[in-house]
């Protein structure tokens, strides 16, 4: 899979929310999560440490089956799906809210370098495209919608889903539908070199679909998030016009003579 590094396509200013959400998620990870996530823990994951990342993660993760029953597992709902083996007890939960918490927070310092990557090569001109708030609108709408997806192919698991990465994926896609002959500095197989979005973005789609689901990843999160953002930017070109197209040509002038038939021809 070919890892982006920056892109080829010009913006017309700064990517504030861009880089806003990089810096929430950065916070969250450094200041919020548990320690043993950022390698804080000493020679190994102690039971303490690992108690605290599922107790963490299963507060603030959006788990399939709590979304169903819109009760959290402490409520003794009931979940015939994938289970972790210990689910901590988790006493007054917001089932809906975490559909949102959900997208800031990352399982590892390798999951959140990945996203807040991805996010910066592509938001900044799909933000530069909309505007800030709208942009803002199709980032947490599209994941939202990304992870309702990976919940409904899961639909009775107690496994939490989190990470911003169906977030990124609504982001990519609508990055596709703007700037699809953008051109994308990327390593492939140790070599950097210029990659058409199209490609970069379409592989990366049809990519998901052949993940294992023994590697853990939440790919249906990442197709749904992705089909999400192409659809928004679809709407959202028919209102906010492309900054960089060209303007339109105004309407040529008629003089009075334009408006003077033809002599028609004498008979011969």
């Amino acid at each position: 899979m070919a890892l982006p590094l920056r892109d080829d396509a010009p913006t017309r200013r700064f990517p504030w929310v861009t880089v806003a959400l990089i810096a929430i998620n950065v916070v969250v990870f450094l200041f919020l999560e548990p320690a043993s996530l950022q390698g804080g823990a000493t020679a190994g994951p102690s039971a303490s440490a690992e108690s605290d990342v599922n107790a963490f993660a299963y507060r603030w993760g959006a788990v399939p089956c709590e979304i169903q029953h819109l009760e959290p597992l402490s409520e003794g709902i009931d979940c015939p799906g994938e289970t972790a083996p210990s689910p901590p007890p988790v006493e007054g939960k917001v089932v809906l809210l975490s559909l949102l918490t959900a997208m800031f927070i990352h399982g590892s310092l390798l999951h959140l370098a990945g996203n807040m990557l991805f996010l910066y090569v592509f938001g900044n001109n799909v933000e530069d495209r909309v505007g800030p708030f709208p942009y803002l609108g199709l980032y947490l709408l599209t994941g939202l919608l990304a992870t309702l997806g990976h919940a409904v192919f899961h639909w009775d698991d107690a496994v939490p889903v989190l990470g911003a990465s169906g977030a990124v994926a609504g982001v990519m896609g609508a990055y596709l539908v703007f700037r699809p002959r953008g051109r994308v500095l990327s390593l492939v197989f140790w070599t950097i070199v210029y990659v058409p979005a199209w490609v970069l973005l379409g592989l990366f789609f049809v990519t998901q679909f052949l993940t294992p689901d023994a590697a853990g990843v939440a790919w249906v999160a990442h197709a749904a998030g992705m089909v999400a953002g192409v659809l928004l930017a679809l709407a959202l070109a028919r209102v906010f016009r492309d900054p960089w197209a060209p303007p339109p040509a105004p309407p040529a002038r008629t003089t009075a003579a334009d408006w003077v038939l033809p002599v028609a021809p004498p008979d011969v």
